[in-house]
């Protein structure tokens, strides 16, 4: 019964070492950003709740030109809105300007986005997602969430000292006491 308990909490907390990692450590290392998706229009690829770790471009014209047609990016429809929209890119284009535009599509959807997405409304690539991740995200406010992860390490970190005090006093008991 040991033996299973032991296996199912290292899998509990390898899994929930692993989320952490994709949706907030490897995120911040490279200059990231994990957005939790809202709504259903990129499912099944992404269903809601996932996390999108999303690549920011900016106004880079090689940046743009590396955006290809069935790449999933991120971007803001309406000025006026810090909504962001989440969907793959189904075409290419340009403005009349020159500038680089994108026809976008949720997966969900039958039809192309009414509007042309350009430069200044992209905000990045998603490098990937994470599905379920955001939904205890979503449930938690960015204080809570600092204190989970902060927890979260305390816990690992006060586990792998007892391991070590544990190991260490082991290779004691089993050392020769030497008597001269």
């Amino acid at each position: 019964m040991k033996a299973v308990l032991s296996a199912v909490l290292w899998t509990l907390a390898g899994t929930v070492l692993l989320v952490l990692c994709l949706t907030v450590v490897v995120p911040r290392l490279l200059g990231w950003v994990p957005l939790t998706v809202q709504s259903g229009s990129m499912s099944p690829a992404i269903p809601v709740g996932s996390v999108v770790v999303v690549d920011p471009v900016g106004p880079d014209p090689a940046e743009l030109e590396r955006i290809e047609v069935g790449d999933v990016v991120t971007f803001m429809p309406r000025p006026e809105d810090p909504t962001l929209v989440t969907h793959r890119v189904t075409a290419v284009g340009a403005t009349t300007g020159g500038d680089p535009s994108f026809i976008t599509r949720g997966d969900a959807n039958e039809q192309d986005d009414a509007d042309t997405v350009t430069a200044t409304q992209l905000r990045g690539v998603v490098r990937y997602d994470v599905p379920w991740a955001g939904r205890a995200a979503a449930l938690l406010d960015s204080d809570q969430r600092r204190v989970g992860v902060i927890l979260v390490a305390v816990c690992f970190l006060g586990y792998a000292a007892v391991h070590g005090v544990r190991a260490i006093r082991d290779a004691a008991a089993r050392r020769p006491v030497n008597s001269e």
